[in-house]
């Protein structure tokens, strides 16, 4: 059996069905040396779970100042900072500690294709997209701990994920061939976050920008992306061609 390496960072609101099942799931691998959950509302969490330790909070922090938390508080070498709102199979973990022990990678998360459509193919890996953060990215984010860069502490809200995979010295991967699920943004999508919203948005622009173009990946990150949508667009168009020359 593999050593436990992954602390997992859940902050919480208790707003999603899926918590309990995820703590499960998490629990359940042999990977996870600790769950940490921050809980930001006062209605207390049980603790069920040996590798599980609730860090209540007296007021809502909100997510960024709680993954720092758990940063901070983190025991294993690997980090996984995962929605209170995902479904995810163990083959995640194992595949992403795998990634990061290779060195190439600097965040590993879910591809957008990840939560569309089910595969039987063997769980793989990619170099993510440079807009990776749009599509779920941030969902599910695993990074060796000593590469984590604390969030300022005026992004309470958004950007967080870019600011940490922005920050590294490597690109980020994406899983692919994988099960992911979510309802996305059962917190963040609330009245009293919409109301931040603007706000925050232009507090994590202003932080952001500057980094952007900073690391020797970033544009070469980008070009690669736009070949990759030019080639699918070629490829779609071959195929249209080729359908109507058959019909």
């Amino acid at each position: 059996m593999r050593e436990p390496r992954f602390t997992v960072i859940i902050p919480t609101l208790q707003r999603s069905e899926r918590l309990g099942a995820l703590i499960d799931t998490c629990t359940r691998s042999p990977l996870v040396l600790e769950i940490l959950v921050i809980n930001n509302v006062q209605e207390p969490l049980t603790n069920y779970s040996s590798k599980l330790r609730i860090i209540q909070q007296d007021e809502n922090i909100y997510v960024n100042p709680a993954w720092n938390l758990g940063a901070r508080q983190a025991r294993g070498d690997l980090l996984a900072i995962v929605n209170d709102d995902v479904s995810f199979d163990e083959e995640a973990l194992e595949h992403a500690a795998r990634v990061l022990d290779r060195g190439w990678f600097s965040v590993v998360g879910p591809d957008r294709s990840t939560f569309a459509t089910a595969s039987s193919r063997t769980i793989a890996h990619r170099l993510a997209r440079h807009d990776a953060t749009t599509w779920y990215f941030g969902t599910f984010m695993c990074l060796r701990t000593v590469d984590y860069v604390a969030i300022p502490e005026e992004m309470r809200i958004w950007g967080g994920d870019d600011w940490i995979i922005q920050s590294q010295n490597r690109p980020p991967a994406v899983l692919i061939r994988t099960r992911f699920e979510t309802d996305m943004s059962t917190s963040s999508g609330s009245p009293e976050f919409r109301a931040l919203r603007a706000e925050e948005q232009a507090t994590a622009d202003r932080i952001l920008s500057p980094i952007f173009g900073t690391r020797w990946w970033h544009s070469p990150l980008v070009r690669v992306t736009h070949a990759r949508i030019r080639m699918h667009r070629l490829s779609a168009w071959i195929r249209r061609y080729i359908l109507r020359r058959a019909g």
